[in-house]
């Protein structure tokens, strides 16, 4: 915990609305929607590969937030009024200071590993929005998890739900943070000094909004995400694990995560028995498939080849009309 008690009153007024922290037993099963090649790559390597947002398909992931926060930052009234001008120059210069260096450096070891929340009601259908968005347009699976076991007080992971908020309740909810976080400015007072963790403070906040939050339009994804932030990572658990990989959009950053390094040598949990079911997507799901995954799993990993189920969905694919449009 912070003992700076001005910085932790700060935090406390950021923080008010932040979704808390699941304790293991609050997590739910997450379903990774995904190729069937990938499915391969993890049962072979044992591997799951974490995606730096700015190289993710939706352009506002990361991004918009971050934006969205230094705008407002800049321009906010409330935080022009809340102290005198050299602390709130101050102010601005280590905010500015900070997302430079996020900018520049730290977002580059960002990386997200994105679910679905999963329950009986979607059961082995998984949900349709999920397989035309990202489970191969039905020629995919689904890897659910119980991920609870990551859930340690020493584990560099953050874990938490997605809200969904359109742009117009983004740029209310940045105005209302900045507003009660002046107010707190002006309440605690302090040095020009103490501006600095305020600021430290500030950034922190907008950077959890910004990852974990989406446009309203997303919101049938039903998306949980597990976050590593190298900064956060202060005894190095993962920085070994910090990697690359070469595809169709050329080379990026990942982070090429193996379960056994949360909990120390020897004692992580078991990727075998975090995978619960794999859910082949409605296209893919024939019986020849079926048996061919489950072979496939046999050489790899034998304990899913007895986890594997089909979605019943009716599914038609999203195909080009063989006739002319006039």
């Amino acid at each position: 915990m912070l003992q700076d008690p001005r910085r932790q009153a700060l935090d406390d007024v950021l923080r008010a609305d932040l979704h808390v922290h699941p304790l293991p037993s609050q997590l739910p099963l997450l379903a990774h929607y995904t190729s069937i090649l990938t499915l391969e790559r993890i049962a072979q390597t044992g591997e799951i590969w974490f995606s730096n947002p700015l190289y993710m398909n939706d352009v506002d992931e990361l991004r918009y937030g971050m934006n969205l926060g230094l705008h407002a930052v800049r321009s906010h009234a409330g935080l022009r009024e809340a102290c005198p001008p050299a602390h709130y120059n101050a102010l601005l210069d280590a905010f500015d200071a900070l997302y430079a260096a996020f900018d520049s450096d730290s977002a580059f070891d960002v990386y997200v590993f994105s679910c679905s929340e999963h329950d009986d009601e979607i059961g082995d259908d998984g949900l349709l929005s999920m397989w035309r968005g990202y489970g191969g347009d039905g020629n995919g699976v689904a890897i659910v998890f119980d991920l609870s076991a990551l859930m340690t007080d020493d584990s560099p992971l953050l874990v938490r739900q997605v809200q969904y908020l359109s742009y117009e309740q983004s740029e209310a909810w940045m105005d209302r943070k900045l507003q009660a976080f002046a107010e707190a400015l002006q309440r605690e007072g302090g040095p020009v000094e103490a501006l600095q963790p305020a600021a430290d403070a500030l950034f922190e906040r907008i950077k959890l909004f910004a990852l974990f939050t989406k446009h309203r339009g997303f919101h049938e994804e039903r998306e949980w995400r597990l976050v590593y932030l190298r900064e956060q990572d202060r005894q190095g658990v993962l920085t070994q694990q910090l990697h690359y990989a070469i595809g169709p959009r050329g080379i990026e950053p990942r982070l090429r995560f193996t379960t056994d390094v949360i909990g120390g040598p020897g004692h992580g949990p078991s990727l075998r028995e975090m995978v619960r079911r794999i859910i082949l997507g409605p296209v893919l799901a024939t019986p020849l498939a079926l048996r061919s995954v489950e072979r496939m799993l046999e050489i790899y990993q034998p304990a899913w080849a007895a986890r594997v189920a089909r979605s019943s969905t009716p599914y038609r694919s999203q195909r080009v009309p063989a006739w002319p449009i006039t």
